[in-house]
């Protein structure tokens, strides 16, 4: 045996250790340097407008210095080799994205464009090979600049810049948009864009709060200094000095009293009105300030701009990237991906035993919210995507030619034009959900389908989102039952734990939860 080829392997993988520790190095200066950035930028919630631009200097300021960090990893990785270690800055990279685009829209209200991004962090295009901005990175920053502006929405008012939501509320929807154009893979960054669409509401949300609150305080002003009430009091005022004292007849006569009254009686009629709108005015004023001050006292997360769940980028089914390492491991214990876990029925895609055994729900009505497995198609990058894994929410749209096997179904996430993507497919891709509006009894009801054990692998709507995902079953819905009698229409949930999300916890409803179909 020549152990001279050993000996250069050996040599080949210390070099390789060597590497790593020295990237090592210059990454935890960026992520420091990032985190750095991120803490500054979190001072613009409690910044009055004139001092954003003192804040925005500060983090310019640690953006040039990110220039020597980068230059040197350039130096670091060797040529070609830049999809072999950019995981190990990815999470830094993005952060910095972040903050690079958000001191942009404070400073101009524009997008900042992907070159610009790379130019702010001194990576140069001849390092494209080695160390560049990747466009999912430049996204994902984007999607953290809206999630952080979001919460900038409800926090200027009360720093008095009244302008500021409406203008974050134009550039995000535009934003929406630009995002809507692109074929996302469904991934981390197809998942965190399903977010998006929450922060819009979020924002639309505080908008109409304030503009609520606005215009009881405005109708509330007019009311005080309208000059007519003003004038019926004094006229009031007048007339009740000219009233008899004592109820002594004045020397007019009783005539005059008559008079009086009959000017008097109506001015307070008047009055009262008056004071009447004004009070419920008042306490509508009180109650939507009241909201503002809530909101204005409600806990907010300061930790870093993502605070959706963080999921790992890479597929369940990819291959590790030899040599490169996740911060984002999972401890969670899943059975084998042809199994469907403890406790559960097996699923078969065949046309026959699908028929069979859904065939008390069959055909499926149109409405019915479905599980559906889309044929491979491309994304956003030319690639095909054909994970086996890939199921998104729908709605049944009509059974095809009385065909109980044959259906088309509508994506739940809508387009461009406001519609979801049309698919005729059959019974083989697809999982009809528990329907909440169904009778007890009824085959569809949530009480006739499978209840999954603590252990269970499942297939469950992931929050906030219309895409499905596996996952373990942490309670049962007979663990998170409410104390007492739940009331008529209440929902059993469970608590999973999906793959791929750093161990986080999440209660689902059960009309999300079905078998986990597993791979054909």
């Amino acid at each position: 045996m020549d152990t001279l080829n050993f000996e250069n392997i050996n040599a080949m993988l210390d070099q390789d250790v060597d590497l790593r520790e020295k990237i090592k190095e210059q990454v935890a200066d960026l992520d420091k340097k990032s985190r750095n950035m991120v803490g500054l930028l979190n001072k613009v919630h409690s910044t009055r407008p004139e001092a954003i631009p003192a804040l925005l200097n500060d983090v310019r300021q640690v953006l040039s210095s990110c220039h020597s960090t980068t230059r040197a990893l350039a130096d670091l990785v060797p040529h070609n080799q830049f999809w072999r270690w950019k995981d190990m800055w990815t999470n830094s990279l993005r952060n910095a994205v972040f903050a690079a685009s958000l001191v942009e829209y404070l400073s101009s209200r524009t997008l900042i464009p992907l070159p610009k991004v790379a130019e702010t962090l001194g990576i140069e295009g001849e390092w494209e090979d080695r160390l560049s901005v990747p466009v999912e990175d430049y996204l994902h920053g984007l999607i953290s600049l809206v999630n952080e502006l979001s919460r900038l929405a409800v926090n200027a008012v009360t720093l008095g810049n009244f302008e500021e939501p409406i203008r974050i509320s134009v550039f995000v929807k535009e934003l929406f948009v630009g995002f809507s154009m692109l074929n996302l893979k469904n991934d981390l960054l197809r998942r965190r864009f399903d977010s998006l669409k929450y922060d819009i509401k979020k924002i639309e949300e505080e908008l109409d709060c304030w503009s609520q609150a606005a215009a009881s305080l405005s109708t509330l002003t007019a009311q005080f200094s309208r000059h007519s009430t003003l004038e019926t009091i004094e006229r009031v005022n007048r007339l009740i000095s000219a009233w008899p004292v004592d109820d002594n007849i004045p020397a007019e006569g009783l005539d005059g009293v008559k008079a009086t009254h009959k000017k008097l009686a109506p001015a307070l009629r008047d009055i009262q009105n008056t004071a009447d709108e004004e009070l419920k005015s008042l306490d509508d004023a009180i109650e939507r300030v009241g909201v503002l001050i809530a909101l204005r006292k409600a806990p907010l997360d300061t930790s870093l701009p993502d605070k959706r769940p963080k999921r790992r980028v890479t597929s369940p089914s990819a291959t590790p990237v030899p040599g490169a390492t996740s911060r984002n491991s999972v401890s969670i214990t899943l059975p084998a991906r042809t199994s469907v876990g403890p406790g559960t029925s097996g699923f078969s895609r065949d046309p026959k035993s699908r028929r069979e055994a859904l065939h008390k729900q069959l055909p499926l009505q149109e409405g019915r919210r479905v599980a559906f497995h889309p044929p491979p198609g491309k994304t956003a990058n030319g690639t095909t995507d054909n994970d086996e894994n890939t199921w998104i929410l729908a709605l049944v749209t009509k059974c095809i030619n009385a065909d109980k096997n044959r259906y088309e179904v509508q994506d739940a996430e809508p387009q461009e034009d406001g519609t979801g993507v049309l698919y005729n497919t059959t019974l083989r891709m697809i999982i009809p959900l528990p329907d909440p509006g169904a009778s007890p009894g009824h085959p569809a009801h949530i009480s006739s389908y499978q209840t999954f054990p603590a252990g269970a692998t499942v297939l469950a709507l992931y929050p906030d989102t219309s895409c499905f995902y596996r996952a373990e079953v942490i309670a049962a819905p007979k663990d998170m039952h409410p104390k007492g009698n739940p009331p008529a229409k209440y929902m059993p949930t469970y608590k999973l734990k999906f793959e791929d999300d750093d161990n986080q916890e999440h209660t689902v409803a059960a009309q999300w939860v079905v078998e986990w179909p597993g791979t054909s």
